[in-house]
């Protein structure tokens, strides 16, 4: 089961920090969590970086009005 997460921001650092937050909640290791934001950090683009991140968490959408 993948974490769950929300963003309410488009900035990749942001919700990088917000996805580390998320897996020290869910109980990940801190080597998994290091390796985890290495990997965003590392990506060549937003789109790669987003990629990484959906792989690992379930992403909920905000709900609109």
């Amino acid at each position: 089961m993948r974490p769950k997460v929300s963003f309410d921001s488009r900035n990749i650092w942001r919700r990088l920090e917000t996805c580390k937050t998320v897996a020290h909640a869910y109980g990940w290791r801190p080597d998994e969590i290091i390796r985890f934001g290495r990997e965003v950090e590392e990506a060549f683009s937003y789109e790669d970086a987003m990629a990484v991140i959906e792989r690992d968490f379930d992403i909920l959408k905000k709900r609109e009005g």
